[in-house]
């Protein structure tokens, strides 16, 4: 049975302007928007990089801000879309105290935050951050953690961590070897340990890193199965926007 790509909901899209490296401006917002709407995806959260000392570095206020402008704008031009706020935030130092003021925006409107790892750096500091903040009762969303290196050289602590309460969301682009083949073999041993949660899009534009695809949602349909598309895709992100 193939999965109906209209009920995907993508938690990890950079669609809002100006604002990081995804979408530039408004035009280009629109046009990645339409390419959602184009395949009958209705909803999505929009989740600009949170990197404190960068420019890419827009608070909690201001995401919301241009999430509700931006959803203006689709709404006038009957682009059928809706975005919900939320935030990519980059390990640092300071994650838990910037949560607890209220700097850090969640995925929606729940108690969940997307939290992407470094590229750079050793996985300890972040996944000893990554409990702080479950053990304060929120609840976590590790971005596409195949991607990245120490992660790769062993996987161990992080599963371990997903046995306590850690979600874990995978890179459409990872299953389909865009990312390389240490990705996806990561991408396959969190499947197969039952460890994944979450699979979104990562869209930047409608060139670079776009949105799923028809083609290739027939590819992840036939490589995960119904059941497992369904629940990561559809059901866990419905019950994410829920809370």
């Amino acid at each position: 049975m193939t999965v109906d790509i209209s009920q995907f909901i993508d938690i990890h899209v950079h669609i809002l302007p100006g604002i990081d490296d995804g979408a530039k401006d408004l035009a280009a917002s629109a046009a990645l928007a339409e390419m959602y709407a184009k395949e009958g995806i209705r909803q999505i959260i929009a989740t600009p990089h949170f990197i404190p000392g960068t420019a890419w570095a827009a608070g909690r206020e201001k995401v919301v801000e241009k999430t509700a402008e931006l959803q203006h704008h689709l709404d006038e031009r009957n682009i059928a879309l809706t975005v919900y706020p939320g935030m990519e935030i980059a390990y640092h130092k300071k994650v838990m105290d910037r949560l607890e003021k209220g700097l850090l925006q969640p995925l929606g409107r729940s108690n969940t935050y997307l939290l992407e790892p470094s590229f750079r750096d050793t996985s300890d500091d972040l996944l000893r951050c990554v409990k702080r903040v479950m053990d304060k009762g929120h609840g976590v969303i590790l971005a596409h953690p195949e991607r990245i290196p120490s992660f790769q050289e062993t996987a161990e602590t992080l599963v371990e961590l997903v046995g306590k309460g850690l979600q874990v969301q995978l890179n459409i682009g990872s299953l389909l070897n865009k990312f390389g083949e240490a990705s996806k073999r990561l991408a396959m041993q969190l499947i197969d340990a039952d460890c994944v949660h979450y699979l979104a899009s990562d869209a930047h534009s409608v060139k670079s890193r776009r949105p799923v695809g028809e083609k290739e949602w027939q590819i992840l349909n036939t490589l995960l199965g119904e059941p497992l598309l369904t629940r990561i895709c559809i059901k866990n992100p419905a019950a994410l926007l829920k809370q």
